[in-house]
């Protein structure tokens, strides 16, 4: 996680303030650490039923290139240019694409493509069944999430604060959006979401807007975190993780701010709670699942947001976002670990290391079916098995 500098008359202070927090003694360098892990007695198991190697995604420059699936495919992309579309049961290989550009944003998959972007705003689409380029455009500024795809449209949110809306079908820019961005963000986007003909995206801003997908047209927005304090650094509230949207509610969470559930109807806010994360939440078993920027794991009860547990065993691990998968709560982290919850409880149930680079893009859930990607580009399918 790194910050976004939009005025270079803040460089010298965001340098200096890393830099002290460089210099700290050995005393307090213990305490940053990650956690070590504790030994568990497993009550479930991940099993691998295929993997692949799909190429390096670029870290340093916080690439969050998630695999998406559609017609009984997953297509994931790397940061060399490689698009590969995979059998979603059997990992079989379908047909892979060499793009000459440096992916930044994908992938998005629906009506018969798959969506990629790279870091100087090229979206390209390819026919989903072939991987044949459909067509390319170019937006006004960097792609780092995936785009959305859906109601016709292709969107695609950019690092200069603009949500446009492209023909599915031509890559024509049919609607552009313009938020006004604060002096520092955190490196990356949110990437939006379509549902019932509505867009709905998180913003560097600490708000959720919802659009007509097809003309763009705002439905409304609503403030999930408020800036606090006096320092910049300070009031960095970005919504980094995707919305998610269950039933008539939107789920949302921000940076130094809140995670809330509003109406899908109106944004209006049922409940928000403290938090702190770059993440989207995961829902199920009547619970919102949040992993914090500290490593905590926390469950909200998804109707009034009261905390129903904690977990701070993972503390300064790198958490990915939680899945919710099987009856259970998933987690990365930057050991390449795999680390499994009950949800009633948060207590560890289950683990699986999957590779030892770190596991920082969103947990695909499908089905009976989850997938993970590694930094090094290990692309594991895993299904949930008890132990008897």
């Amino acid at each position: 996680m790194s910050l976004m500098i939009r005025a270079t008359a803040r460089t010298v202070a965001v340098a200096l303030a890393l830099a002290l927090g460089a210099c700290a003694s050995n005393d307090e360098k213990e305490d940053t650490d990650p956690v070590p892990l504790v030994d568990i007695k497993p009550t479930v198991e991940l099993k691998e039923v295929w993997s692949h190697n799909i190429g390096d995604i670029d870290a340093k420059l916080y690439a969050m290139l998630e695999p998406h699936i559609a017609d009984g495919k997953l297509v994931a992309a790397n940061s060399d240019g490689d698009v590969i579309a995979f059998d979603r049961s059997t990992g079989k290989r379908q047909w892979k694409t060499d793009l000459d550009i440096q992916i930044s944003g994908g992938v998005g998959v629906g009506l018969g493509i798959a969506v990629v972007a790279d870091y100087r705003g090229r979206v390209i689409a390819l026919n989903l069944d072939n991987g044949e380029e459909v067509w390319n455009h170019q937006v006004s500024g960097e792609v780092v999430a995936a785009p959305a795809v859906g109601s016709g449209r292709v969107v695609v949110q950019t690092v200069d604060g603009k949500l446009i809306g492209l023909d599915a079908s031509t890559g024509e820019e049919r609607w552009n959006h313009s938020t006004v961005l604060p002096l520092l963000t955190l490196r990356g986007n949110a990437a939006p979401i379509i549902s019932g003909g509505v867009v709905f995206a998180g913003l560097d801003n600490g708000k959720v807007i919802a659009l007509d997908a097809t003309d763009g047209i705002g439905r409304w927005d609503q403030r999930v975190a408020i800036p606090q304090g006096s320092a910049e650094l300070d009031r960095v509230v970005d919504i980094d993780g995707s919305p998610v949207v269950r039933g008539e509610l939107v789920f949302a969470a921000s940076y130094q701010g809140r995670v809330a559930a509003l109406s899908r109807d109106d944004g209006r806010g049922l409940w928000a709670r403290d938090a702190s994360t770059n993440h989207s939440v995961a829902v199920g078993a009547g619970n919102v699942y949040l992993s914090d920027a500290s490593g905590s794991v926390y469950a909200y009860n998804v109707g009034n947001g009261q905390i129903v547990w904690s977990n701070n065993e993972l503390l300064r691990r790198q958490l990915s976002a939680p899945a919710y998968f099987g009856d259970t709560v998933i987690v990365g982290d930057l050991d390449g670990y795999l680390h499994v919850l009950d949800p009633a409880t948060g207590h560890f149930i289950g683990r699986k290391r999957i590779d030892s680079d770190p596991i920082r893009i969103p947990l695909l859930v499908d089905g009976d079916l989850l997938f993970a990607v590694s930094d090094d580009g290990e692309l594991v399918a895993l299904r949930l098995q008890r132990r008897q």
